[in-house]
């Protein structure tokens, strides 16, 4: 029994994890064991496969999933990394190590866990060192990593080995392609031949598990450049443009997945696969090439993406104000644009030409620099809607940078205007974010933390005017406050590594200060 110890046989029906000696010891145990209950179920269907499903009602921000890597290593195309922590490598500092001969940042990763596989089999297989002298981007012999590290397991960790195997490799997609023969040669021959495998795994052994790797890696952004894992259950989470849940990663590289909503019980799980601030057919387009399958979720099935236009173009007739988008998304690219107020119609070949101007507009711009970004944002005005994807580009990099530029004195030094339009900014990029990317918790976690500190300011103004104003001030102050304790909330989870988890710690000092603050007003 979970809560005495005594011989029990009544399994948790949610986990299966633990057991009770009676339903009395249960329900008195709950409050303790429900934040480590399994709120889900594995169901499979023959269209998707295995997936995830809710097994009980989880609330917002209510963490459904923490769990450690598979496998771990560096992306098939990189340039020479650290094989113990993943850090890039230049040709100017490196240790080689001693065992195997990879080239390694300290003699601290030489014993790295990670590192162990392709050691020991350059040193029991290969039986010669490797040599690495050309520190280019990308480097062949690194594409083999990831899988050569999957092959070891199923020696030495054969139960790595078996669960990674129940993951999806889409074999037949990836022939038609082209992307088999090419990870034939560049990875299966290569690894066969390299390590002298050939006993021990097939060309189509690797393959499945370059298959696997694609399909199911996720880049964990604690290195630089970001090195990749392969999760188990976090691979059966299904995708959605607009999902229900939210994903971080830990110090250590867990992934964490959370709830962005309220899920009902026998929801499916998901999370986005692609990057939500892109287009729709830039969504679609990536996870078909990447991931094998054709988005028609509700937010691609919705050309106004809920009524944002994130997608749209803004019409090119005279005088009209209306938004041009195709009647859908999900039928022939080639299909014209239409204009929802005057039914104008853009060919194609239109649509393109408008969006690659502001794409030419955009990779002109300096997005640390204020008047770059405002002078850009002013060009693009009329040709794409005020919050199209492009435009919001530049805004966000505005949102975060005015005040960023000032010294020392930050925010105290932006002229009231500016602070104005950083306010507005961090409003409208808020209400975008929950309303079309309320997963992104970063990125509202960032909007949510420099709106806290743009009312700060304006609260600190108010304060310095005469006594009739300070009580706005203190309003401001709680506002403020607010906004922070929203932040504290959606950055929670992320790593001290991420410029998100240095914020984080920012914002429980900004905390502490405004709480010794409020305390000073109750008691003056």
């Amino acid at each position: 029994c979970n809560l005495c110890g005594l011989p029990a046989s009544n399994k948790c029906a949610s986990c299966l994890t633990v057991s009770y000696c009676c339903k009395e010891h249960q329900k008195l145990d709950w409050k303790k064991h429900k934040q480590h209950c399994i709120r889900f179920v594995i169901k499979e269907d023959t269209h998707v496969g295995r997936y995830l499903c809710a097994n009980r009602a989880i609330s917002s921000g209510e963490i459904v999933l923490r769990e450690k890597p598979l496998l771990s290593g560096p992306p098939q195309i990189t340039g020479p990394v650290c094989l113990g922590c993943h850090n890039g490598l230049s040709s100017e500092s490196w240790l080689t190590c001693p065992k195997c001969g990879w080239p390694m940042c300290s003699a601290k990763c030489f014993s790295s866990e990670y590192h162990q596989p392709e050691c020991k089999w350059t040193m029991e297989q290969r039986n010669a060192k490797v040599k690495i002298s050309q520190f280019v981007t990308p480097h062949p012999t690194y594409a083999g990593i990831m899988p050569l590290r999957a092959c070891y397991f199923k020696e030495h960790r054969p139960d790595l080995w078996n669960k990674l195997l129940e993951l999806e490799c889409h074999t037949e997609y990836r022939r038609s392609t082209g992307k088999l023969e090419q990870e034939r040669f560049a990875v299966a021959q290569f690894l066969r031949r390299f390590y002298k495998l050939e006993d021990k795994f097939t060309e189509e052994d690797i393959l499945q598990i370059c298959g696997i790797i694609q399909i199911n890696a996720h880049e964990i952004p604690l290195s630089e450049p970001a090195y990749v894992s392969v999760f188990w259950r976090c691979s059966l989470l299904q995708h959605d443009c607009r999902p229900n849940c939210s994903k971080s990663f830990s110090d250590n590289g867990d992934v964490v997945i959370r709830a962005c909503r309220d899920i009902t019980i026998g929801e499916r799980l998901t999370i986005c696969y692609t990057d939500p601030l892109w287009a729709t057919p830039a969504r679609r387009a990536h996870l078909l090439n990447t991931k094998y399958f054709s988005c028609s979720c509700a937010r691609c099935s919705d050309p106004t993406e809920m009524g944002t236009y994130f997608s749209a173009i803004c019409c090119n007739v005279d005088n009209c104000a209306g938004l041009a988008l195709p009647n859908s998304f999900l039928e022939d690219a080639n299909n014209p644009w239409i204009c929802n107020t005057c039914n104008n119609q853009l060919p194609m070949e239109k649509v393109n030409t408008v969006l690659e101007l502001v794409a030419a507009e955009l990779s002109n711009t300096r997005k640390y620099v204020i008047e770059s970004c405002k002078k850009c944002l002013d060009k693009i005005k009329g040709i794409v809607p005020e919050y199209q994807y492009q435009a919001v580009e530049v805004k966000l990099a505005l949102a975060q940078i005015i005040g960023q530029t000032s010294g020392s004195k930050g925010l105290q030094a932006v002229p009231m205007v500016l602070l104005q339009l950083k306010e507005e900014l961090c409003r409208r990029l808020i209400d975008l974010a929950e309303t079309l990317f309320p997963a992104e918790c970063r990125l509202r976690g960032v909007l949510y933390f420099e709106l806290h500190a743009t009312i700060a300011e304006k609260a600190r103004r108010n304060s310095e005017c005469k006594e009739s104003e300070q009580i706005s001030a203190q309003a401001l102050l709680l506002e403020s406050g607010n906004y922070l304790n929203r932040s504290l909330e959606l950055l929670k989870y992320e790593a001290q590594a991420l410029p998100e988890g240095k914020i984080y710690q920012q914002a429980l000092e900004n905390k502490n200060d405004l709480d010794k603050l409020y305390k000073s007003l109750n008691t003056s």
